[in-house]
């Protein structure tokens, strides 16, 4: 056998033995992905979601102090920066004059009402009186003892002093619509004075910020002396429990996934050495692009096709965070069983509000507070109990 034709012959051993080889491998695939492949959806296009709770300005004012740095971990209630509060104070002093002032003014109408039914009291008994004196004027005239024209005053004094009185009654009247059917505190002026002196008192309590949750904080965006207003953010809280991942799956690969699915999740964090298992918790009501700030508008036809990608929320395990802790924002690859089929409907999600809620007591207190003060000032400023209208 001549060189060539040996160098020929293992040309062609080499070449079934990549194809023996190519064929193995090719068999171990259709085998991996029948027994295991098919039977999830993966994805790297996955991360880490959780809230992040922005802490505002409540009032006005120049930032006096600052009193917690990024990172620092902060307990809800825990004060986080404190407003110079001159201007809220001098607000709530000028509040709470006018309520003072505006209590004493309706207990002056309340005087007012009691002393025009008393003056048109006396004035119906003066009534009362002349008629009286003009009837034995009459029985008198006839004998000559009383003369024609002290009838004839007598009559023009009892009609004089009925005119004062419908005049009295319609005085009353117009003062008594100011305080007619309420009490000192019950009534308008005063309950309007009150709610003004409530928020300057509200206000005044929230010159200091406190955190409304517990977590770590984040993004601080305030220095002392910096002048702050109501809505600006000054920092974010990030509780690192609860956590979810936002998983972006493919709209072709959808068509399997259910909620209630077991889910195989590792991060880029920790690498392949630590896995976590979630469960399918809902579907989001859209494709991704549904949701930018700029949708797509495909009617012209002019535009070039991608395949979509909705996003999937799956749960991670308080107990595995405890132990491998994550934030928003890490990447996450997720493996969703697709072959558990004993999952419920895409319209039935798993998803539900925490058990301690999204809710926080920081200013259940505020308006309790605000009112007992009010109240204090209504009695300083009462003086006597009075009569209701």
């Amino acid at each position: 056998m001549t060189s060539a034709q040996q160098s020929s012959q293992r040309s062609r051993r080499n070449l079934l033995i990549l194809l023996v080889v190519v064929l193995f491998f090719a068999l171990l695939w259709w085998a991996w992905w029948f027994f295991v492949g098919r039977g999830r959806v993966e994805s790297n296009d996955a991360y880490v979601t959780g809230n992040i709770i922005p802490v505002p300005a409540q009032a006005v004012g120049t930032i006096r102090r600052v009193y917690v740095e990024n990172t620092q971990r902060v307990h809800a209630g825990q004060l986080l920066a404190a407003v110079q509060g001159d201007r809220s104070r001098l607000a709530m002093t000028a509040a709470a004059a006018h309520l003072g002032s505006t209590v004493r003014k309706v207990r002056q109408e309340f005087a007012k009402v009691e002393e025009l039914r008393q003056e048109i009291r006396a004035q119906d008994l003066q009534v009362q009186k002349l008629q009286e004196d003009l009837q034995r004027y009459r029985q008198a005239e006839q004998s000559g003892s009383v003369a024609a024209i002290r009838i004839s005053n007598t009559q023009k004094d009892i009609a004089s002093l009925q005119a004062k009185i419908q005049a009295q009654k319609a005085h009353l009247a117009a003062v008594s619509a100011l305080v007619d059917h309420t009490t000192l505190q019950s009534n308008p002026q005063v309950q309007a004075a009150v709610t003004a002196f409530a928020q300057s008192y509200i206000d005044w309590l929230r010159r200091e910020v406190r955190a409304p949750v517990s977590g770590y904080i984040a993004q601080r965006a305030v220095q002392a002396g910096q002048r702050v207003h109501p809505g600006e953010r000054l920092f974010s809280i990030v509780p690192l429990q609860p956590l979810w991942v936002v998983a972006n799956i493919k709209e072709t690969e959808m068509a399997e996934v259910r909620p209630g699915q077991r889910v195989t999740l590792e991060s880029y964090y920790y690498g392949s050495s630590v896995s976590y298992h979630g469960i399918v918790q809902g579907l989001l009501p859209g494709a991704g692009s549904a949701f930018s700030i700029l949708p797509p508008e495909n009617a012209t036809g002019n535009y070039i096709h991608i395949v979509e990608r909705v996003p999937v929320r799956i749960s991670l395990p308080a107990k595995e965070l405890a132990r491998y802790p994550l934030r928003p924002g890490l990447s996450m690859v997720v493996k969703i069983h697709v072959s558990d089929h004993h999952t419920q409907s895409v319209l039935q999600p798993l998803t539900q509000t925490p058990v301690s809620g999204y809710e926080t007591s920081l200013y259940a207190s505020d308006l309790r507070k605000a009112m007992h003060a009010a109240e204090k000032i209504i009695q300083n400023n009462a003086g006597q109990k009075i009569p209701k209208s």
